[in-house]
Protein backbone atom coordinates (compact mmCIF):
# COMPACT_ATOMS: atom_id res chain seq x y z
CA UNK A 1 0.00 0.00 0.00
CA UNK A 2 2.92 2.25 0.79
CA UNK A 3 4.09 2.19 -3.02
CA UNK A 4 0.90 3.00 -4.24
CA UNK A 5 0.44 5.91 -1.84
CA UNK A 6 3.63 7.25 -3.03
CA UNK A 7 3.35 6.77 -6.45
CA UNK A 8 -0.09 9.29 -6.11
CA UNK A 9 1.42 11.79 -3.80
CA UNK A 10 -0.70 11.06 -0.75
CA UNK A 11 0.30 9.72 2.71
CA UNK A 12 -1.30 6.34 4.04
CA UNK A 13 -3.43 8.25 6.77
CA UNK A 14 -5.26 10.52 3.57
CA UNK A 15 -5.35 7.03 1.79
CA UNK A 16 -7.04 5.17 4.59
CA UNK A 17 -9.11 8.41 5.76
CA UNK A 18 -10.53 8.67 2.28
CA UNK A 19 -11.28 4.79 2.10
CA UNK A 20 -13.22 5.24 5.30
CA UNK A 21 -14.80 8.17 4.29
CA UNK A 22 -16.15 6.98 0.83
CA UNK A 23 -16.60 3.61 1.25
CA UNK A 24 -19.88 2.76 1.91
CA UNK A 25 -20.78 4.61 -0.95
CA UNK A 26 -22.38 3.42 -4.27
CA UNK A 27 -20.83 4.86 -7.65
CA UNK A 28 -23.77 6.75 -7.99
CA UNK A 29 -23.91 8.71 -4.05
CA UNK A 30 -19.86 9.45 -5.56
CA UNK A 31 -20.88 11.27 -8.57
CA UNK A 32 -23.47 12.76 -7.11
CA UNK A 33 -20.80 14.06 -4.11
CA UNK A 34 -18.07 14.54 -7.15
CA UNK A 35 -20.75 16.72 -8.87
CA UNK A 36 -22.13 19.04 -5.88
CA UNK A 37 -18.37 19.81 -5.27
CA UNK A 38 -18.09 20.69 -8.82
CA UNK A 39 -21.14 22.61 -8.51
CA UNK A 40 -19.78 25.05 -5.54
CA UNK A 41 -16.57 25.32 -6.96
CA UNK A 42 -18.31 27.14 -9.71
CA UNK A 43 -20.75 28.92 -7.87
CA UNK A 44 -17.58 29.97 -5.78
CA UNK A 45 -15.63 31.24 -8.43
CA UNK A 46 -18.69 32.87 -10.13
CA UNK A 47 -19.04 34.62 -6.83
CA UNK A 48 -15.76 35.85 -7.07
CA UNK A 49 -16.32 37.50 -10.51
CA UNK A 50 -19.23 39.15 -9.27
CA UNK A 51 -17.18 40.81 -6.13
CA UNK A 52 -14.97 41.99 -8.84
CA UNK A 53 -17.24 43.38 -11.30
CA UNK A 54 -18.62 44.95 -8.40
CA UNK A 55 -15.48 46.84 -6.68
CA UNK A 56 -14.76 47.56 -10.31
CA UNK A 57 -18.25 49.57 -11.12
CA UNK A 58 -18.34 51.26 -7.59
CA UNK A 59 -14.74 52.37 -8.54
CA UNK A 60 -16.14 54.00 -11.39
CA UNK A 61 -19.06 55.53 -9.88
CA UNK A 62 -16.49 56.99 -7.14
CA UNK A 63 -14.70 58.55 -9.81
CA UNK A 64 -16.40 59.77 -12.51
CA UNK A 65 -19.72 60.55 -10.74
CA UNK A 66 -21.14 63.37 -8.37
CA UNK A 67 -22.72 62.73 -5.45
CA UNK A 68 -25.80 64.07 -7.00
CA UNK A 69 -25.58 61.64 -9.94
CA UNK A 70 -25.63 58.90 -7.36
CA UNK A 71 -28.72 59.75 -5.56
CA UNK A 72 -30.15 59.68 -8.92
CA UNK A 73 -29.33 56.68 -9.40
CA UNK A 74 -30.60 55.33 -6.12
CA UNK A 75 -33.74 56.77 -6.90
CA UNK A 76 -33.81 54.91 -10.74
CA UNK A 77 -32.49 51.53 -8.59
CA UNK A 78 -35.55 51.89 -6.17
CA UNK A 79 -38.65 52.97 -8.99
CA UNK A 80 -36.97 50.31 -11.50
CA UNK A 81 -36.17 47.13 -9.32
CA UNK A 82 -38.38 48.37 -6.39
CA UNK A 83 -35.44 47.76 -3.46
CA UNK A 84 -34.98 49.89 -0.57
CA UNK A 85 -32.79 52.59 0.21
CA UNK A 86 -30.29 50.29 2.22
CA UNK A 87 -29.76 47.94 -0.76
CA UNK A 88 -29.47 51.01 -3.38
CA UNK A 89 -27.06 53.15 -1.47
CA UNK A 90 -24.79 49.84 -0.63
CA UNK A 91 -24.78 49.21 -4.67
CA UNK A 92 -23.92 52.51 -5.09
CA UNK A 93 -21.19 53.25 -2.61
CA UNK A 94 -23.33 56.27 -1.21
CA UNK A 95 -23.95 56.69 2.46
CA UNK A 96 -27.52 56.85 3.49
CA UNK A 97 -26.92 59.77 5.15
CA UNK A 98 -25.11 61.43 1.94
CA UNK A 99 -27.99 60.01 0.01
CA UNK A 100 -30.51 61.60 2.35
CA UNK A 101 -28.55 65.02 3.25
CA UNK A 102 -30.78 67.91 1.46
CA UNK A 103 -29.04 69.25 -2.05
CA UNK A 104 -29.18 72.73 -2.46
CA UNK A 105 -28.61 73.16 -5.87
CA UNK A 106 -28.34 77.06 -5.37
CA UNK A 107 -25.32 76.35 -3.14
CA UNK A 108 -23.38 74.33 -6.13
Amino acid sequence: MKEICDELGISEATFYSWKKKFAGLSSEEGRKIKDLEEKVHNMERELQTLNSDKEMLQSVLKNFFTTNDKRQAVNYLQDTFDIGTRRSCRLLDISRSVYHYPYNIENH
